[in-house]
């Protein structure tokens, strides 16, 4: 398998040669290299120690910053030794996955974790390497796939931590497709301002359908400033530019709200000229709560079930809208786990798919802003039995 330089494995570990409780010398830098690193890039990862760290600052301050960005995390807990562990209850309380934990054999397991999978090797015997080298890679790439919580702190708490999210710049499209039908789901990589050539847009919007101000952080402020017309400063010198915003205010007709879950269809305004944008499809998917700020609707699915069977509809079919690009409907806000909204709006696709075989979409997409999106995607993705990669990034 090929190595991807962006995963990264942190490896948690004591480094050199030392003494086990009974007294045998134990060369750990061996086990490093050829049981954990040969593992780990078999899984297609880049392993890397605290040791390694070439960086300049303080070494702590990189150690804890890899422990909780690291996408996975090798703990030996060979020795019991404190470091060890104390590195372990940061990973657990960073990161909800994924952290695989090895031992040499003879090694107890205390009490604290003692619920936990734990592969066993002996490092002096060729079975064992091989076998504890296969299981290491098979939990990271099945872990890697699935996605699941490994960390009882999490399990327990409910924490939402996880890695810092970065922005993604450089615009990637991964493509999978279903076995007995034409129609792809595509994951799009990086800023919506970067896509062009896909049909239908659609805005997250609260229910009151009041677009977002032309520079907050938003999808529905960029679609707002990309509809309007501006002059050669970049400026909406009018109220009359404001294009899309001033068309779903005359679809509102004065009303304040509309249910959980509508898509309201405008034009694209300017969108149209500058990414070949035919439709934006506005979708209620948050509603606000005086004194308490915005949260997700309860069915978010449900918008991507909406907008779909819209553009499906006789009146939009007509159009020849082959392509639409959904944000990661209320991802930005409420304490919902991102895997979790993630998997619920694929699934909303997929099912879509599979029950209107006849319909015109070729490609239905996502957006993923940020590497932690980009992750839980593809990972998500993945899992899906109906789907298969369809060729690589483009």
């Amino acid at each position: 398998m090929t190595t991807d330089h962006s995963k990264t494995c942190f490896v948690i570990m004591p480094f050199g040669e030392r003494t086990d409780l009974q007294g045998k010398t134990v060369k750990f830098d061996d086990i490093y290299t050829y049981i954990i690193g040969e593992a780990v890039t078999e899984a297609g990862l880049t392993p890397i120690r605290c040791d390694e760290v070439q960086e300049s600052g303080f070494i702590h301050r990189k150690m804890l910053e890899h422990i909780r960005d690291a996408n996975v995390a090798v703990v030996d807990i060979s020795l019991l030794n404190a470091n060890v562990f104390y590195e372990l209850g940061i990973r657990h309380t960073l990161r909800r996955s994924l952290t695989v934990l090895i031992r040499r054999t003879g090694t107890s397991v205390p009490f604290n974790i003692a619920n936990l999978n734990v592969i066993e090797y002996d490092e002096t015997d060729l079975a064992s390497v091989a076998t504890a080298k296969r299981r290491i890679k098979e939990f990271i790439q099945n872990g890697m796939r699935e996605g699941k919580n490994d960390s009882l702190v999490h399990e327990v708490l409910e924490l939402n931590i996880g890695p810092k999210a970065k922005r993604l710049t450089r615009r990637q499209v991964y493509e999978y497709g279903f076995r007995d039908r034409q129609t792809k789901i595509c994951v799009v990589a990086g800023d919506i301002q970067n896509v062009k050539g896909v049909d239908v847009w659609v805005n997250s919007e609260n229910t009151n359908m009041q677009m977002a101000r032309f520079y907050d952080w938003s999808v529905s402020s960029v679609i707002r400033y990309l509809g309007a017309t501006r002059d050669v400063t970049g400026h909406v010198e009018r109220t009359e530019d404001d294009r899309i915003a001033n068309e779903l205010a005359t679809i509102m007709k004065g009303k304040l709200s509309v249910p959980a879950g509508t898509v309201i269809p405008t034009g694209p305004g300017e969108l149209e000229r500058s990414h070949g944008v035919k439709a934006v499809l506005h979708a209620a998917a948050v509603e606000g709560e005086v004194g308490a700020g915005y949260r997700p609707i309860e069915n978010l699915p449900g918008c991507v079930t909406n907008a779909l069977a819209m553009v499906d509809s006789p009146a939009f079919r007509a159009r020849g809208l082959k392509s639409i690009i959904f944000p990661l409907l209320g991802a930005g806000v409420g304490p919902q786990k991102l895997s979790d909204i993630v998997r619920g709006l694929f699934e909303a696709a997929v099912s879509y798919v599979d029950a209107n075989p006849d319909t015109i979409f070729e490609r239905i997409c996502f957006l993923a802003w940020s590497d932690v999106e980009l992750e839980v995607c593809l990972s998500v993705l993945s899992s899906f039995p109906e789907l298969g990669r369809a060729g690589g990034s483009r």
